[in-house]
């Protein structure tokens, strides 16, 4: 950790992006002290105690993830369900389709025997 002096007005710093005070002493890690004094926004401080800055990150926690695949697996069994589902429609529009094929051939003999019929009666 670094002890450093902030010398601009429009430094923010931290995961809230608090806004560090010009001629305040931070305490903050040392390569981002660094990089601030590279580029000219802090000076390293003699002084031997200063406001120190914690950076955080934050992670997903266990049961988010459990939670996730418990998800997934309900997802997956649903994909499935739709994918049976749609296979068994399209059987039952291939049987509509072939009894409907069946009555229209049996309709067109009927009315051929009819008209074979009508024929021989004249």
């Amino acid at each position: 950790m670094a002890l450093v002096k902030v010398l601009v007005a429009n430094l923010f710093a931290g995961a809230s992006l608090q806004k560090l005070e010009a001629g305040q002493v931070y305490d903050v890690d040392d390569s981002i002290a660094e990089k601030w004094i590279e580029q000219g926004r802090v000076e390293k401080s003699t002084e031997k105690k200063g406001e120190k800055l914690v950076f955080e990150v934050a992670t997903p926690s266990a049961p988010v993830a459990s939670g996730a695949s418990d998800l997934q697996s309900k997802l997956n069994e649903a994909l499935e369900q739709l994918k049976q589902a749609q296979s068994d429609a399209e059987a039952k529009d291939k049987a509509h389709a072939d009894a409907l094929a069946a009555e229209t051939k049996r309709a067109d003999e009927a009315e051929a025997a009819l008209a074979e019929a009508i024929k021989k009666a004249k």
